[in-house]
């Protein structure tokens, strides 16, 4: 008697197990694509993913000076368009740009980031919050240089050859990680020299500001996830590069660049240069 009750009980529960189960048939074998996305942590959502880079890109700023220097070995530097030679001692011709510096950086050529490392540095934890590696005294170090010695996507960033022009490094210092801008008047600190730094905001000469905006461009395109175009600068950055478009000497920096690094300047919006003769 026993057995038999057992025997209806297990049958009952059989019975009520496939009625449920045909009352929700969706729930059987359901696919991993039906499931929702597990929900990220926001700050791991927007971060910048790992940044693949070719063989023939500079593995650091260090080795990226020493290949600027073959490169841009004499030229026009980018600020004043001060005419310099760096194989002689005398390297910058003042005279030839009616710059007026003071100090040992107005004597040397600097290679200037025109998108500041800080601006997509920020965007490392490294640089924001430390590394256990970045140690100092028993204390945890933040910042660039913890950025450059632990991650790898920020030194082949840091050391992008398009990102890299020479400059006065007084103008180097001057400009500092200000954002590029345009300012009223003419407040000229450096003698003849078209260059002006105001509340935090630098102003180039007209000349070089569609080179700059281009070059903002590319490092958007080549970089997703930085934020290095946005909507405080995008505005400006396409007058800039309308109002002083590509010209000659441009592109055979550009082809010294590719030569040397490996890959195209011309992506994202800047596609529609590849093909159009200066």
């Amino acid at each position: 008697m026993f057995k038999k009750s057992t025997r209806i009980l297990a049958i009952g529960i059989a019975f009520l197990a496939i009625w449920q189960y045909l009352q929700h048939p969706k729930q059987r074998h359901k696919r991993p694509e039906e499931y929702p996305p597990k929900q990220q942590n926001t700050t791991e959502a927007h971060a910048p993913k790992r940044v693949q880079f070719g063989p023939h890109h500079p593995r650091d700023f260090n080795e990226a000076k020493s290949i600027l220097r073959k490169i841009y070995p004499r030229g026009e530097e980018l600020y004043c368009g001060c005419k310099y030679d760096l194989s002689r001692e005398d390297r910058i011709d003042e005279a030839s740009c009616g710059y007026k510096g003071k100090g040992a950086r107005s004597k040397r050529i600097e290679w200037e980031h025109v998108v500041p490392a800080s601006v997509f540095g920020q965007k490392f934890s490294e640089w924001t919050k430390g590394h256990p590696a970045c140690q100092r005294q028993g204390h945890m170090e933040k910042g660039r240089n913890c950025a450059r010695d632990q991650s790898e996507s920020f030194r082949g960033m840091e050391a992008d050859l398009y990102n890299l022009l020479p400059s006065l490094g007084e103008l180097n210092g001057a400009r500092s990680n200000y954002a590029f801008g345009e300012i009223g008047g003419e407040p000229r600190a450096f003698g003849g020299c078209d260059f002006e730094v105001v509340n935090k905001k630098v102003e180039p000469r007209p000349k070089i500001r569609g080179d700059i905006a281009r070059i903002y461009f590319y490092m958007d395109a080549r970089y997703p996830g930085f934020d290095i175009v946005n909507k405080s600068n995008e505005g400006m950055l396409t007058a800039w590069d309308r109002d002083d478009p590509i010209d000659a000497a441009e592109r055979q920096r550009l082809r010294l660049v590719e030569e040397t690094q490996g890959n195209s300047f011309y992506i994202g919006r800047l596609q529609r240069l590849a093909q159009v003769s200066p």
